[in-house]
């Protein structure tokens, strides 16, 4: 080990005790690399509420998100409700069957999509957020990473 090793070595110690990376960015961090699917197709961000509103102002007690995502072979669309520091979904999938997968914190949830396409998740952690889908056609579909 060298000297600029050693030097390197006390600062991210000091660094770690001054300052630590707070437990929920660990926490996104590790599940962002562990829930990959490289093979999967990307349905990208078509809407969310946030940004087309972020020149107004939200009414006292608004607690809803609208987010589309959309891909060629599937759409999903999420009503996001916020309440006690956690969060509820109820989605439209178009264009799959079976299940939606909510990825967050490191954390799966699995959903049914019922006949109509609708699905609920209620109770979960605040954090970055994707929904993974089957298409119709076997090709599993994932919705980009969205901070709820």
């Amino acid at each position: 080990m060298t000297a600029d090793d050693e030097l390197m070595d006390l600062l991210r110690a000091a660094a770690d005790r001054a300052d630590p990376v707070p437990d929920l960015v660990l926490r996104q961090a590790r599940a962002a690399l562990t829930t990959r699917d490289l093979d999967a197709e990307l349905a990208e961000l078509a809407f969310d509420s946030d940004l087309a509103e972020a020149g107004s102002v939200r009414a006292d007690g608004d607690d809803v998100r609208l987010l589309s995502f959309e891909s060629p072979r599937v759409s999903v669309e999420l009503q996001v409700e916020y309440a006690g520091g956690r969060v509820s979904l109820r989605g439209l999938i178009t264009g799959a069957t079976g299940e939606a997968v909510i990825e967050v914190a490191g954390e799966r949830h699995p959903s049914p999509i019922g006949p109509e396409g609708w699905f609920t998740a209620t109770d979960l952690p605040r954090g970055a957020t994707r929904v993974t889908v089957t298409a119709a056609d076997g090709t599993t579909v994932t919705t980009g990473w969205a901070s709820l």
